[in-house]
C-alpha cells in the first residue's frame, strides 16, 4: 500500500513539474517577444539559460536544501529569487491567457484603424502585461511588510476563578526566513510588548523550511523579551514538520521561554485552561491516530474557560462536543494572495476572521509573516489582540 501511495505521489508531482515547466515556457515565449520588440538582435540561448535558471530557481533552492541545507548561502539566494519568481510567474500565467483570449475575439469580430492600432500600441508586446504584473508584486512586497493590529471583543459565559478579563495576543504563521528575519523579529517582539499582553500565544508554523539555525538562535533570545503575565504558549504547525528538523526547532522556541503544548492542556492561575493540539502533519496515523480532545480535558474542570491552540481551523464540532469555548488557529492565510482566498473558503468552514456557534468561538487570523513569495495581496499580515471578559451565567439573569 505504501509503494502505491510512494508512486503515485511520484506521478502527481510529475505531471504538476510538467504543467509548471510548459507555463514557464509560455511566459518565456511572451518574455522574448518583448525583448526583441525593442531589440532584434536578442542572443537566443543566453535568453533562455538567464530565464529557465530563474524559471526553476525555486526548484534549484530545494534541492540544494537536500544538498547542502538550508543554512548555505546559495540555498538562501536561490529560494529568495525562486518564490519572487514563482509568485511573478502565477500572475502572468493568469493574465496572459486573458489578454490572449481577448486578442483573439477582436481579431474575429474584426477590429480595424485607429482602435486596433492604439491596443497594439498600449500592448506593446506584452510589455503591459509584464509591467502590470511588475506593480502587483511590488505592491504586494510593500503589503506583506506593513503588519496591522486585528482587534476583537469576547465574553465568555463561565467564571474564571478571579480573573474577570484576559488581554490575549495571538500570532502565527510567521515563517521566519525569506520575509522575516532579524529585524521582522525584533518588529514582532515590540509589537506584542506595546499590546501590553495578559499571555501570548504562537499558533503554529514560526518556523519553517526556510528557518535557518542562525536565525532560530536569533529568534530565541528575542523571545526572552516577551512581557506578559502569565507566560508565552505555542503549538506547532505543519511546517514545523515539513522542516524534518522538529527537535533543533523545539530546542530554541523552549530556550526561549515559549512553552509548547503538543497535545496537553494546561490549567493557568486555578483559573482557565489553555490547550496545545499537535498538527496532523506529524501524527504517525498509523500508530498513534490522533488523539482526541476528551482524553486530553479528562482530568480538566469543563466548567472553567478552555482556550484551545490549533494550527488549522478544524475539529470544530469536537470542540463544541468538549465544551470548548475559544479556538484560536491560523494556518489559511487567507489565500495569502488573490486569488487564492477563494479557494481557502471552500476548504475551511471559516478561513479568516471571527465565528460563532452558540457558546463556540472561533478565531482564524491570517498570519505575521508568509510563506513562499513575500508578497499579500488581497489579505494583510496582522497581530490579533483579544480582549476577553469572563461572566458566570446567573449574570445574565
Amino acid at each position: 500500500m505504501r509503494i502505491l501511495i510512494f508512486i503515485g505521489t511520484i506521478l502527481l508531482l510529475l505531471f504538476f513539474l510538467f504543467l509548471y515547466i510548459m507555463s514557464c515556457y509560455y511566459i518565456g515565449i511572451k518574455g522574448k517577444g518583448v525583448l526583441s520588440y525593442k531589440n532584434k538582435k536578442i542572443r537566443s540561448k543566453l535568453y533562455w539559460f538567464i530565464f529557465w535558471t530563474l524559471a526553476l530557481s525555486y526548484i534549484i533552492s530545494v534541492l540544494l536544501r537536500s544538498f547542502l541545507s538550508v543554512n548555505n548561502l546559495f540555498t538562501s539566494i536561490f529560494t529568495a529569487v525562486g518564490v519572487i519568481c514563482l509568485a511573478i510567474t502565477f500572475y502572468l500565467i493568469i493574465v496572459f491567457p486573458i489578454v490572449d483570449i481577448m486578442k483573439f475575439i477582436l481579431r474575429k469580430i474584426g477590429y480595424k484603424g485607429k482602435v486596433r492600432n492604439y491596443l497594439s500600441r498600449l500592448y506593446g508586446n506584452g510589455l503591459s502585461v509584464f509591467l502590470v504584473v511588475f506593480i502587483i508584486i511590488g505592491f504586494g512586497l510593500w503589503n506583506a511588510n506593513h503588519v496591522m493590529i486585528t482587534n476583537y471583543d469576547l465574553t465568555i459565559n463561565k467564571k474564571a476563578g478571579k480573573v474577570t478579563s484576559l488581554n490575549v495576543v495571538m500570532i502565527a504563521d510567521v515563517h521566519m526566513g525569506i520575509g522575516i528575519k532579524e529585524k521582522g523579529i525584533d518588529k514582532m517582539v515590540n509589537s506584542i510588548n506595546a499590546l501590553n499582553p495578559d499571555i501570548v500565544f504562537f499558533c503554529g508554523d514560526i518556523m519553517d523550511e526556510s528557518s535557518t539555525t542562525k536565525l532560530k538562535s536569533y529568534a530565541s533570545n528575542a523571545f526572552k523579551n516577551i512581557k506578559s503575565k502569565y507566560g508565552v504558549y505555542g503549538v506547532t504547525g505543519n511546517h514545523e514538520y515539513i522542516e524534518k528538523n522538529l527537535p533543533e526547532t523545539l530546542y530554541y522556541l523552549k530556550n526561549g521561554n515559549v512553552k509548547m503544548l503538543q497535545d496537553t492542556a494546561v490549567k493557568i492561575d486555578n483559573s482557565f485552561y489553555v490547550v496545545g493540539r499537535n498538527d496532523p502533519a506529524g501524527i504517525d496515523r498509523e500508530k498513534e491516530g490522533i488523539k482526541p480532545l476528551s482524553k486530553i480535558l479528562k482530568d480538566s474542570n469543563r466548567e472553567l474557560p478552555i482556550i484551545v491552540l490549533n494550527h488549522r481551523p478544524t475539529n470544530l464540532e469536537e470542540d463544541e462536543k468538549e465544551k470548548v469555548d475559544i479556538q484560536l488557529s491560523g494556518h489559511t492565510h487567507k489565500g495569502q494572495f488573490f486569488p487564492n482566498n477563494f479557494i481557502t473558503k471552500m476548504v475551511y468552514e471559516d478561513d479568516y476572521g471571527y465565528l460563532k456557534r452558540n457558546n463556540f468561538n472561533l478565531i482564524v487570523t491570517s498570519g505575521y509573516g508568509t510563506w513562499g513569495p513575500p508578497i499579500r495581496i488581497g489579505t494583510k499580515a496582522e497581530i490579533v489582540n483579544v480582549k476577553i471578559k469572563f461572566r458566570h451565567l446567573k449574570e445574565n439573569n
